[in-house]
């Protein structure tokens, strides 16, 4: 995936239940976040740039989607309460759900990177941006753990992500967000059986899976992570993938096995949404997004 193309949007656009038990450990566990019957969501940017906020909503809605995925950016972390009070009420007016809360932020402030200052950068946006999704209404914060570089070693990065993410466990449970660990080209938890490993080190209920389908199609079987990872998964991007030419592509129009995907999904019994990752035509700034729904509710009823 490319790591800039989230964060190019106007920063209105960035801005953007149930009872909850103890595990045993003198801690909350994680909210459920489905409980609604799986709903098609559409990521933000994938609407043109310096789209603001409330055209995005109203867009979404017209075309048929049932929650907005938001980006988050440096200067979203300085909205006020009541700019982010009308995020939420927008949504709501709309009847939208604001699901989930991404960011591109932890590719610049790698959380298990050689440069301290970053990573405590990068734990003080993992704490802000549960603020944030708080504040909307999102349930789940998307976390990139680590971006491998040559002078960190592979067992220094794993432990310093480790330690990063926990840092901001209290915070995601104080604000009932969990935080959602993407599979992204970061040469880093490269198989199903790493990326699950890692999750339960860090061993905290607020801490689970956010699963890129396209990206896993790169790796290797998106069906096979959904089985392994469980009922660890959260949150599901989707977008396709073409082997030949190593790119992404809309929904229908690569690679991934989407009978699979679905089947192994409602095997684990996830419910909760499907959210569109796919860039806007150039030609047009809402084609994409109105075919993805259409393909959309067709990988639906597979």
């Amino acid at each position: 995936e490319d790591p800039d193309r989230r964060g190019r949007q106007d920063p209105r656009v960035h801005a953007r239940g149930e009872e909850i038990h103890g595990d045993g450990a003198g801690r909350q566990a994680a909210p459920r976040v489905g409980g609604w019957g799986l709903k098609k969501g559409i990521n933000a940017w994938a609407f043109p740039e310096a789209s603001p906020v409330d055209r995005v909503l109203k867009t979404a809605k017209r075309i048929g989607y049932d929650g907005v995925e938001l980006n988050l950016d440096e200067q979203d972390l300085e909205l006020g309460g009541r700019e982010r009070e009308s995020i939420a009420e927008e949504a709501e007016s709309l009847g939208l759900e604001l699901p989930s809360l991404c960011s591109g932020l932890f590719w610049r402030y790698n959380l298990a990177g050689p440069d301290e200052r970053a990573r405590r950068r990068g734990v003080e946006i993992l704490k802000k941006g549960c603020e944030f999704a708080r504040d909307i209404g999102a349930k789940v914060l998307l976390v990139v753990p680590a971006v491998a570089t040559p002078e960190v070693p592979y067992e220094r990065m794993w432990e310093l992500a480790r330690k990063s993410i926990s840092e901001a466990t209290r915070k995601a449970e104080e604000c009932g967000v969990c935080l959602g660990i993407e599979n992204v080209w970061n040469r880093f938890l490269y198989s199903p059986l790493e990326f699950r490993r890692f999750i339960e080190e860090v061993n905290h209920p607020y801490v689970k899976a956010y699963f890129d389908v396209g990206n896993a199609q790169f790796l290797g079987f998106p069906h096979q992570w959904v089985q392994h990872l469980g009922e660890l998964i959260v949150c599901v991007h989707v977008k396709d993938f073409h082997r030949a030419t190593m790119g992404f592509r809309p929904l229908l129009q690569g690679d991934v096995d989407w009978g699979r995907v679905m089947r192994a999904l409602r095997r684990i019994g996830y419910d909760g949404f499907l959210n569109v990752e796919v860039p806007p035509y150039p030609g047009h700034p809402t084609k994409s997004a109105v075919d993805n729904k259409t393909s959309l509710d067709i990988v639906l009823s597979l």
